[in-house]
């Protein structure tokens, strides 16, 4: 007998129907790195990681993830210790995150990025991360050694850390591995010159380690030299429940500290075996792009996790720019790419992909914000013109539970649309006025969806702690824990859903960082020449994403005083030389105004503000960067 419907989405579940053959399941209880290694029995021999060329097969990687395990163990790290990891996109990231799990220590990625030219701030900046977050441990790419960790490195014994492990992006790469490097530098550079810049940078960058590792205050270790001398020592795997084995970061929404997300095994484990069961069609020995970054739980389990959890092979790239997006598709022709919807739109018109590249593409996962339906339509026309057979697939997440929470395919895809639950993942909408419990929306008669704030419950949940500190704070409803998400979604009475907008106004920049209007306009207020500002979003035609526009009026008696000097000043004292804020959040358009439209109710008129065209008498702002780099501030 059917159970008589309440109107309640997080008690009916309508989008159950689409999992019809779906049957609870206790998730294994073990180790992140033991469930990797159950999942890929058999598949020892296929390719489970490309870097410049160098292939490594799994059996190969597992021995390199116990090697790790070793070299953590004679290093001393213990059980529910934290390692610092300052890393990109390198083999040996992955590796020492699963070594880490497999003794039960917490690898804690934080964006290996500087966040300003003023390396002393960028340095304050991580020292404050150190510090809040209890590490105990650091590994660090050497330009990362250099810019952010020399200029505290005083600081460290005082915290009781004596050492610092360094790596190189060209640690396992072998003699192909470096003529690609180095194409790949000729091909960003626009030039061969380029190749020579780089090789003196290189050698400069090599003569200043050696110099600063000769003066360091901390002990300079060099993961390729321990992981050769503990090769054959002992480690005890560890399992314990509720252990947490990852920190990540979510972006931009503490001012330049971001937020971290505490997650455990089981966390992790629900998460790859809700997309399993969710028929998230990941085929083994299919190439993909590993692009997102470790210290994103979007990019360390919905890029990478996925990836190894399924056989495939992981085509990890520490430095790009998201513009060259279509040169490494031509470059490495994967099966399966996994991106945010900012690094899909431009595709269609990148000039130099093949159609053969294009046909190869048997699916595209687009997660970490929403795609308009005019790029979801130019994408299927473009993989179609191209003889493929792939197909869109679209997610919706949030760090706070491993990236991923519902997916849209078959049946409950549709445009716009962020599809159904995961199979043990419930959303209900509630009331976005009330903040200190969750009021659930129900259905009522004639009513043909419902629109109200998302909550979710899941196995992929955070803990939402970090010690004694509550970072992510839980709601019950109905005897489940839930997190809202301050995203306002709309549900129809299939139980497929459709993200509406953001609660706080949040918007994703071009590179996937998230933009909080509001942060960006308390410290814009700061400054004495500003009376009002607003912050909204803007497509850039260059960065082939959304930017910050800043619109601004002056109060009186700056009226008359030079834009630009005001521009300059805002940028100097509100954000590279405040510590509580990120490069990346400074705005790329300054648009000073008499004043800003209001609504009927007299409040700010967003929409309105976005909408405006520019009349080309705006302040440009343009910060070089890259996923790796921050470069010069150019103001005009």
């Amino acid at each position: 007998m059917e159970n008589k419907k309440t109107g309640y989405p997080h008690i009916d579940k309508p989008w159950m129907k689409f999992y019809p053959n779906y049957k609870q399941k206790e998730y294994p209880k073990i180790n992140l790195t033991e469930y990797i290694k159950l999942r890929n029995k058999g598949r020892e021999n296929l390719i489970a990681n490309t870097y410049y060329g160098k292939e490594t097969t799994y059996k190969e990687m597992f021995e390199q993830i116990d090697n790790a395990s070793r070299v953590l163990t004679q290093l001393g790290v213990n059980v529910g210790e934290r390692i610092l990891f300052l890393l990109p996109n390198i083999p040996e990231a992955g590796y020492l995150w699963l070594g880490a799990a497999q003794i039960g220590s917490v690898a804690d990625f934080v964006d290996p990025r500087p966040d300003s030219m003023d390396l002393n701030a960028n340095a304050q900046k991580l020292l404050e991360i150190i510090k809040y977050e209890g590490i105990k441990h650091i590994f660090a790419l050497d330009r990362c050694y250099l810019g952010m960790l020399r200029p505290i490195e005083n600081e460290l014994p005082k915290l009781g850390i004596n050492r610092i492990v360094v790596l190189s992006i060209f640690d396992s790469m072998d003699a192909n591995g470096l003529f690609s490097y180095f194409s790949d530098v000729a091909y960003y550079g626009k030039s061969e010159a380029s190749v020579n810049t780089k090789i003196k940078e290189l050698m400069a960058g090599k003569a200043m380690l050696k110099k600063a590792i000769e003066a360091s205050s901390v002990e300079i270790l060099r993961y390729p030299d321990l992981a050769k001398k503990y090769r054959y020592t002992q480690f005890t795997s560890y399992y314990k429940e509720n252990t947490v084995i990852y920190i990540g970061h979510t972006s931009g929404t503490s001012g330049a500290r971001p937020k971290p997300i505490t997650l455990t095994n089981e966390n992790k484990i629900s998460n790859m075996e809700q997309l399993a069961d969710s028929e998230v069609a990941y085929i083994a020995g299919a190439r993909v792009l590993h692009i997102l970054p470790f210290f994103a739980p979007f990019g360390a389990d919905d890029n990478y996790l996925i990836i190894l959890s399924s056989g495939q092979n992981s085509i990890d790239i520490p430095e790009f720019s998201i513009s060259d997006l279509g040169y490494l598709i031509e470059k490495y022709h994967p099966d399966l790419m996994v991106c945010a919807p900012a690094w899909l739109s431009a595709l269609p018109e990148y000039k130099g992909l093949s159609k053969e590249a294009v046909a190869g593409i048997k699916e595209i996962h687009c997660g970490g914000d929403s795609i308009t339906r005019e790029d979801e339509e130019k994408l299927w026309k473009w993989l179609q013109a191209a003889g493929s057979k792939g197909v869109i697939k679209k997610g919706y997440g949030m760090s706070e539970f491993c990236g991923c929470a519902s997916f849209s395919q078959k049946d409950y895809s549709d445009y716009e649309s962020i599809g159904i639950p995961l199979t043990d993942t419930v959303f209900a909408i509630v009331d976005p006025e009330i903040d200190d419990k969750l009021e659930p929306l129900r259905f009522e008669d004639g009513m043909d969806y419902l629109e109200g704030e998302l909550a979710v419950s899941s196995p992929s949940v955070t803990p939402g702690t970090l010690g004694d500190k509550i970072i992510v704070p839980h709601f019950e409803l109905d005897g489940k824990s839930y997190i809202r998400t301050r995203d306002i979604a709309r549900m129809d009475r299939n139980g497929i859903f459709k993200f509406a907008s953001r609660k706080d106004r949040s918007f994703t920049r071009f590179d996937g960082y998230k933009v909080k209007p509001h942060e960006i306009e308390s410290v814009l207020s700061q400054n004495p020449a500003v009376k009002y500002c607003a912050i909204t979003p803007y497509y850039d035609d260059e960065r082939l994403g959304f930017m910050p526009a800043a619109h601004i009026v002056l109060e009186k008696e700056y009226m008359d005083s030079e834009q630009k000097k005001i521009v300059e000043d805002i940028i100097s004292s509100q954000f590279i030389n405040n510590t509580e804020m990120s490069s990346r959040q400074i705005p790329s358009k300054f648009i000073f105004k008499q004043s800003l439209p209001l609504t009927k109710n007299s409040k700010i008129n967003y929409n309105l503000l976005s909408n405006e065209p520019f009349n080309g008498k705006e302040i440009d702002v343009k910060v070089t960067e890259t996923n790796l780099s921050v470069g010069e501030i150019k103001i005009y």
